[in-house]
């Protein structure tokens, strides 16, 4: 018996000992697994962060192309503007188109009052005739 407590003894202590190492493997193998996850979540969150710079990438491009086009056409319709501009300093003014509007009034064979030679000559009779 004298044998059999130090092997009981020693096999309590063996059996804590394999306990206590099947418990630091379990919470180290548990520790690796979380790593495990840690690390696919950063390179997930890694792919995602470049997918959505290549896409504002693209989208700023996109828009920086917009705004040359813009550009262009602003330029053109200033142009455009500009030559507009210029042929109506050539057209006539308000006050210019009222002046012709007068004088085609005045010698506008519909309205206006002209004498024929007939006339004139019967009406110059008439005032001979008269005096004499």
């Amino acid at each position: 018996m004298a044998f059999e407590k130090p092997n009981t003894e020693i096999n309590a202590i063996s059996s804590e000992l394999v306990r206590r190492l099947n418990e630091n493997s379990r919470r180290l193998r548990i520790m690796e697994q979380k790593i495990d996850k840690l690390e696919s979540s950063m390179d997930l969150l890694e792919d995602n962060t470049l997918n959505q710079m290549n896409d504002m990438k693209i989208g700023l491009e996109r828009i920086a192309t917009k705004i040359t086009a813009l550009g262009d056409k602003l330029t053109s319709i200033e142009t455009d503007m500009a030559r507009i501009n210029k042929e109506l300093g050539r057209t006539a003014t308000k006050a210019e188109v009222k002046q012709l509007e007068t004088f085609i009034d005045l010698v506008n064979p519909i309205t206006a009052k002209f004498v024929t030679k007939g006339e004139l000559e019967r009406a110059f009779e008439d005032k001979l005739g008269r005096k004499a």
